[in-house]
């Protein structure tokens, strides 16, 4: 019985000792994860340093004129510069990030439309998604968002897994909510045995209804952008013309005055956007 107890001992210090160790090792690559860069990726293309730094020179540029016209201090320049370098990269990643999203959304309508062709011609589903697979890269460079979806959903197949799954794996890659429906219509036609092709038709009419009401909302909001930013870059030029005509008055009452209105100026801007942009 001692010999048990003192084995008991034995096992329990070890596996303290063991849980101490694997605490250790998780605190340090939870540090070494923090250390590193946080990349964006999103149908096989990374947004990482260069796309960063790309949106950090344009807003610091930016935010370096402004705050020279304004305060006229080397000082206060440099500091308003990295602010509006740091918002600007995550500005200047959001709108890429964006842009092939909608590249993604209207790939997705061709997708579709070349697998109910394939469905037309008498193939099954299997050789449906593989030959719009071969349309897909035909139609677009191997670097579309839609190509590589798609040839990761081609991999999955040949490896025995489900459409339904690849389908809901797609959506989440891409972030479409168009596909996340897609999937779901086809697992339910998939279950209950519906008119698959019907379905496929349906989902790409809707697809190309959203898109195309889409594009005339960013048709009728363009001129209201525009004078947006016309309205923003005035307060700038009046500011350049009135130092030019002026002499200089008292430094400190000035600086706090400018102070204000360059926080209303930007509050007014961000409340613009907000209206501007519409979301269907």
């Amino acid at each position: 019985m001692k010999i048990k107890k003192k084995q008991n001992n034995k096992n329990s210090k070890n596996n303290k000792n063991n849980d101490k160790n694997n605490n250790k090792n998780d605190s340090k690559n939870k540090k070494g994860n923090k250390m590193q860069f946080k990349r964006v990726e999103y149908c096989g293309k990374h947004y990482s340093v260069f796309e960063y730094g790309t949106g950090f020179l344009l807003g610091a540029v930016l935010g370096y004129v402004v705050a020279n016209v304004i305060y006229e201090k080397m000082m206060i320049a440099l500091i308003l510069a990295i602010c509006f370098g740091v918002v600007g990269s995550v500005i200047y990643v959001n709108h890429l990030f964006k842009k092939r999203k909608e590249e993604f959304s209207h790939e997705f309508c061709d997708y579709l439309d070349s697998i109910c062709n394939s469905l037309s011609c008498g193939k099954n589903t299997y050789e449906s998604f593989v030959s719009a697979d071969y349309d897909m890269r035909g139609l677009y460079a191997k670097e579309s968002p839609i190509c590589i979806e798609s040839a990761k959903l081609v991999n999955g197949l040949k490896t025995g897994r489900g459409i339904n799954e690849l389908l809901f794996e797609m959506a989440e890659n891409s972030l479409c909510e168009d596909v996340k429906i897609f999937g779901d219509v086809y697992d339910i036609c998939n279950k209950t045995g519906g008119n698959l092709k019907k379905v496929v038709v349906e989902s790409k009419n809707i697809i190309i209804e959203k898109i195309s009401i889409e594009s005339e909302i960013r048709t009728m909001l363009s001129e209201p952008k525009n004078e947006l930013n016309i309205m923003s870059a005035m307060p700038i030029a009046i500011v350049m013309a009135l130092k030019m005509i002026s002499n200089n008055s008292d430094e400190g009452s000035s600086f706090f005055i400018n102070t204000i209105a360059l926080i209303i100026f930007g509050a007014s801007y961000y409340l613009g956007q907000k209206l501007v942009n519409i979301k269907v």
